[in-house]
């Protein structure tokens, strides 16, 4: 009998305002989705990243070297990344932008099969507004009681790099400032665009 495995999903996000090469700007929320029990070899990987006593690693700290080798990295890993980009941001509403985006993956998520999605941990107010979202989904019946979300932060949990790499990767991409980091990484890359106006 051939059984699917467990998926699970580490979540980040990304905000890029608009510039002369992208006129509108793009909030996205990018998923990276593994069996959880394939997982700590990828860890293993990660770990060894960081530069010098940093305990993580950050796209936006990163210079474009490493950004080019970060994203040959996660292109080489056989891992699949799921993101919602969503277009013509209003920086005001960065949370309702986040909300709409999060219907779209957590839909893209449940349909991939995923059963646990791990979001990056932000304040506890905000977190409280996402759980609030996922509940009123559930309560319509918009997502599976069984699709469990919570909380993690990167200094604890390495997978969450890896979304945080795929979004920053996008969102260059999309700025036009250095296409190399997603083309490296983009086999692995589906790409779902929503409008946010």
């Amino acid at each position: 009998m051939n059984s699917k495995p467990t998926l699970h999903a580490w979540v980040d996000e990304s905000m890029h305002t608009a510039t002369p090469t992208m006129p509108e700007g793009i909030y996205l929320l990018a998923a990276t989705v593994a069996d959880p029990a394939a997982c700590e070899p990828v860890r293993d990987v990660l770990r060894g990243l960081p530069p010098g006593r940093a305990r993580r690693l950050h796209w936006k700290d990163s210079d474009a070297r490493t950004r080019r080798t970060l994203a040959a990295i996660v292109g080489g890993i056989d891992i699949e990344h799921t993101v919602v980009v969503g277009a013509s941001i209003d920086v005001r509403k960065q949370e309702r932008a986040r909300r709409k985006c999060m219907i779209h993956l957590l839909h893209a998520l449940f349909e991939l099969g995923v059963s646990h999605v791990w979001a990056e941990r932000r304040t506890p107010s905000l977190n409280q507004r996402d759980l609030q979202l996922i509940n009123a989904l559930r309560s319509q019946h918009a997502i599976p009681d069984k699709l469990h979300v919570d909380f993690t932060h990167p200094d604890q949990e390495p997978m969450l790099w890896l979304p945080d790499i795929v979004a920053g990767a996008i969102g260059l991409h999309h700025r036009g400032d250095d296409a190399m980091p997603y083309e490296r990484l983009r086999a692995g890359v589906t790409e779902h665009v929503i409008r946010l106006d």
